[in-house]
C-alpha cells in the first residue's frame, strides 16, 4: 500500500520541536518532503537531520513568520528545492501567561505578531503555489481560543482571530480548490511544559479528572488529525474548526 503523501511537499511552521516536530515527522514516514519554518536555528536544523536520515529530503529555513520578507525566502527556497508546495501547516506561536493588568503593549503586539499577523504572512506568500496544486491548509489553533484560558488573554485572543482568518480563507479559496481548517488542541502533553502548569502529581490527576477519555493528548493525536485533514480524500470537510481534547470541553 502506497505512502498517502509519496511526492507531496509539506511545509510546516514552528517544526523544530513540540508538535509541529511531531507533524513534521509524520508527514515524511507518509512520504512527503518537508519544509520547516522555524526561527529556532539550532532545534530546526536538527530536527530537519533527523527527518533525512530516517525518511526524505527535508529542508530547514530559518524563518521570523510575523516577517514576510521572511516568509517570501521561504517560499522561495522551498520552491527552488521542491518545485511546488501542497500543504502548509500553521503552527508557529507564542504564549505570555501574565494576567491582563500585567500585560505590556509590547507583550500584546508581539503575540499577535506571530500568532495572528505571522498567519497572514505565511499564507500571503505560499498561498498562489497552494491554488496551483489545490493544496491544504491546516491552522493548529488551541481550545484556548473558546475558553478564554491559557496565557493570559492575549494568547486566546491571537487563536480566537487566526479561526476567523481561516474561516475567511476556506471561503475564499475553497472554490478554487484550496481547503482549509483548524485543529483546537487542549492540553496536549508536550513534555516539560505541562508540568510547568500542573506541577504536581494532584494537579495533574485534578485535570485528568475532566477528560472523559481518562489521558492527555499527545502530539501523535494532533499529528494524526493534521495529516487527516491535509489529506484530499477528505477534502468535503472545509473552513472547520475541530477541537481535540478528549471530551473535555463537552464534559
Amino acid at each position: 500500500m502506497g505512502r498517502r503523501f509519496e511526492g507531496k511537499v509539506a511545509v510546516v511552521t514552528g517544526a523544530a520541536h513540540g508538535i509541529g516536530k511531531q507533524i513534521a515527522f509524520q508527514f515524511a514516514s507518509e512520504g512527503a518532503n518537508v519544509v520547516i519554518a522555524d526561527y529556532n536555528q539550532e532545534q530546526g536544523a536538527a530536527t530537519a537531520d533527523e527527518i533525512v536520515s530516517s525518511y526524505a529530503r527535508c529542508l530547514f529555513v530559518k524563518t521570523d513568520v510575523s516577517s514576510y520578507s521572511d516568509m517570501e525566502a521561504a517560499r522561495k527556497r522551498t520552491i527552488e528545492e521542491f518545485g511546488k508546495v501542497d500543504i502548509l501547516v500553521l503552527d508557529a506561536g507564542v504564549a505570555f501567561k501574565n494576567r491582563f493588568q500585567d500585560i505590556s503593549l509590547d507583550e500584546w503586539n508581539r503575540t499577535l505578531s506571530i500568532n495572528l499577523t505571522g498567519l497572514f504572512t505565511t499564507v500571503k506568500a505560499f498561498i498562489d503555489d497552494l491554488v496551483v496544486s489545490k493544496g491544504s491548509i491546516v491552522y493548529i489553533s488551541s481550545g484556548s481560543a473558546a475558553s478564554g484560558t491559557g496565557g493570559g488573554v492575549s494568547y486566546p485572543a491571537s487563536k480566537a482571530g487566526g479561526e476567523g482568518l481561516i474561516r475567511g480563507l476556506a471561503k475564499e479559496f475553497g472554490p478554487q480548490g484550496v481547503n482549509v481548517n483548524a485543529i483546537a488542541p487542549r492540553l496536549i502533553d508536550t513534555g516539560a511544559m505541562m508540568r510547568v502548569n500542573y506541577p504536581t502529581q494532584e494537579a495533574l490527576d485534578a485535570v485528568l479528572s475532566k477528560i472523559p477519555v481518562r489521558r492527555f493528548g499527545t502530539t501523535e493525536d494532533v499529528a494524526n488529525l493534521t495529516l487527516f485533514l491535509a489529506d484530499k480524500a477528505n477534502s468535503y470537510i472545509q473552513g472547520q474548526t475541530i477541537l481535540l481534547d478528549g471530551g473535555r470541553t463537552v464534559a
